[in-house]
Order: C-alpha cells, then structure tokens, then sequence
C-alpha cells in the first residue's frame, strides 16, 4: 500500500469531494483535549490535522508514523509554510505493520481515516499493537467513514464507501475492500467513547475515546 502517487495532489482532491468534511471531522475534539505530553499519531497523510494539534499544544513532543513518503515530505513542508517548529516532531516513515511503538510511552493516539485502510483479521493485530503503546489513562481520537442510518441514508454511505475503495484500492493497492467497525477491538483495549459526533448525513464520525486505568 503506497499514496506516494496521490501525495501531491491529495489536498485539492480532498477538497473537490469532500470539502472541509474531512477536515472538521479529524479536529472535531482538539479544543476540548487536556494537552497531552506525548502524541503518536498513525496515517497522518498530507499534514492538516498535525499543524493544528501543534498550534493547539506547542509543548507536546509528536511522532508520526506513515507508510508514504511522499504524505510526509507534504507534512514537513505544510509545518514549514506555516512557521511552526520541526523539531517536536519526529516522522517515521514505516508500515505501521511492521513498526513496533514503544510501550506504555503516549498519552494521546491519533487515527483520523487509517484505520479504514485494513481488513478486519489485520486490526485485530494492529489495534492492541496500538493500544499497547499508550499510557493508562491515554486519550484516543478516531475519525472515519461509516455504514449507518437506514433506507436511502444507508444506501447512500454504501454506495460512496464503496466507490472509495474500488477508487483506493486501484490508486494506492489498498488492502481492505470492505469497512470494517473497529468499536469492538478499540473497546476490548480499554477504550470507551467520551463524545461522539456524525457528519455529512452519517457517512463520517469522530469520537474522542479515553482509556480507564
């Protein structure tokens, strides 16, 4: 899986079909976060959602683990063009399959529309690898497609979802060709939703999910 080749073009692309739906979704909670020492967030593509949660918490120390070096190299120049330091900010250009977190080492974990990119056997893997890496009392943001509602309100985020990974799945060999609700494997971590919010008629959601000690 690669979106080296989408990487240049993947902002006006998420604008042309999407507009700030995505966008608004990934920072839906970031105002409402306790600022956290020690970020670690998985996909973060192009870079948006990281220059915000360094505007927000300039004291927090961030890693970033991509598969795509192309997603990175746009993220360092997005940190650039918008006078924000490097130097907090560790990238690690890696398949989150193979790359293991250190454990028990961050206080806030970050997942905005990556973990829509596995099949469910592999989740089952990759969310307690995930989990093992965050604190006791860590926080957890998920942002994502759904299938929800019913009638032509379900019809309609079947339809848009799978367009999306037949588009994904030819652009960047995306792995998963169905999506697959992780709420059970982030529960099973210790993960329970604090808020939740739906977007674009149901299709999208964010949730803020913190861990019990």
């Amino acid at each position: 899986m690669s979106f080296d080749f989408l990487a240049p073009h993947y902002r006006w692309l998420e604008w042309l079909t999407a507009g700030e739906k995505l966008q608004r979704c990934r920072t839906a909670f970031l105002d409402a976060l306790p600022p956290p020492a020690n970020v670690l967030i998985y996909g973060e593509g192009n870079g948006r959602f990281l220059i915000e949660l360094c505007r927000r918490f300039p004291a927090a120390r961030v890693t970033v683990v991509d598969a795509s070096a192309g997603m990175i190299a746009q993220a360092r120049q997005r940190l650039q063009r918008a006078g924000l330091p490097e130097t907090a900010v560790t990238f690690i250009h890696a398949d989150a399959l193979a790359w293991t977190p250190p454990a028990a080492a961050f206080d806030l974990i970050v997942t905005c529309f990556f973990l829509d990119c596995f099949p469910e056997e592999t989740l089952r893997h990759l969310v307690p690898g995930i989990a093992r890496a965050a604190t006791a009392r860590a926080h957890w943001l998920v942002a994502d497609f759904q299938i929800s509602g019913s009638g032509l309100r379900r019809l309609r985020c079947r339809v848009i979802v799978k367009f999306l990974y037949a588009v994904f799945r030819l652009l960047t060999r995306l792995p998963a060709r169905t999506l697959t609700c992780p709420d059970a494997l982030l529960c099973a971590a210790g993960f329970t939703t604090q808020q939740r919010h739906e977007y674009d008629h149901g299709l999208l959601y964010s949730e803020w999910r913190m861990r019990a000690a």
